[in-house]
């Protein structure tokens, strides 16, 4: 006697519905066969439908337990097309709902990169870069040993490269401007927050330049100094002592 085997009414309806260019009737799913489909359109890179199937499940069955694999469907799907703002909203709504979730270290990794990837240049405004770098930063604070971590440290280090930047930026432009206050503070800024970046040499240097402008010998000599002993080969050093020098001759009595 040979056993029939059937083939389920939903798998041939889904056929049915591709083969014919129709959208599925949500409405006569289950919970489950939508979370099904979904997957499927997500696997065939269907993006977009695999978003409108995780939207509907969650519009129709919002107490079902796919509704939290249907929110991770819709940010990924957003994250596959670029679009990196909608990726991010749906993202921080996951991470913010479901903190205990094992796909959480994933979305921080994903969240982190849509502020990466939305960041401006350093002469435009640096919200997403500070974003960026806030959420790696998290992500490698409580995920230390997740899959992506390593890369989320280098983007991190790329980030906080990038601020260092922005400020040394804006640094410059005072400099150049001879506002040696205004110019001095952003410097300190980098020396603060951002002493593991290429910018912290050249801050240490501006710093004591401008602190000279600014008749604060005393304060311009220790970062000096700082310079020469922990960069003496950096393309500064002979400026600096050059400066040193000159606070030493005018601190010289009289002869």
């Amino acid at each position: 006697m040979t056993t029939r085997r059937f083939i389920p009414w939903f798998a041939l309806l889904t056929a049915l519905a591709v083969a014919t260019g129709c959208a599925p009737k949500f409405e006569d799913m289950t919970a489950e066969q939508i979370y099904t489909y979904s997957q499927g359109e997500f696997a065939d890179k269907n993006f977009d439908k695999a978003i409108e199937g995780a939207e509907k499940l969650i519009d129709l069955y919002p107490f079902s337990v796919y509704v939290t694999q249907a929110e991770l469907i819709i940010a990924d799907g957003y994250y596959q097309r670029r679009r990196w703002a909608e990726a991010s909203v749906h993202y921080q709504d996951f991470i913010d709902k479901h903190p205990t979730n094992s796909a959480v270290p994933h979305s921080l990794h994903r969240l982190a990169m849509t502020h990466y990837k939305q960041s401006l240049a350093i002469d435009r405004d640096q919200a997403e870069t500070f974003a960026a770098e806030r959420t790696f930063s998290q992500l490698v604070t409580q995920y230390p040993d997740y899959e992506s971590a390593d890369d989320a440290r280098d983007r991190l280090a790329e980030v906080r490269e990038d601020l260092a930047a922005r400020e040394r930026y804006v640094a410059r432009f005072y400099w150049r401007e001879k506002e040696y206050y205004a110019s001095l503070s952003r410097y300190l800024h980098v020396i603060r927050d951002y002493s593991d970046t290429k910018y912290y040499p050249e801050a240490l240097y501006f710093s004591g330049y401008n602190l000279i402008k600014l008749e604060e010998p005393d304060e311009a000599t220790r970062y000096l100094q700082l310079l020469l002993t922990r960069y003496p080969d950096h393309k500064y050093a002979n400026d600096a002592k050059r400066l040193l020098d000159d606070l030493k001759a005018a601190d010289a009595p009289a002869g």
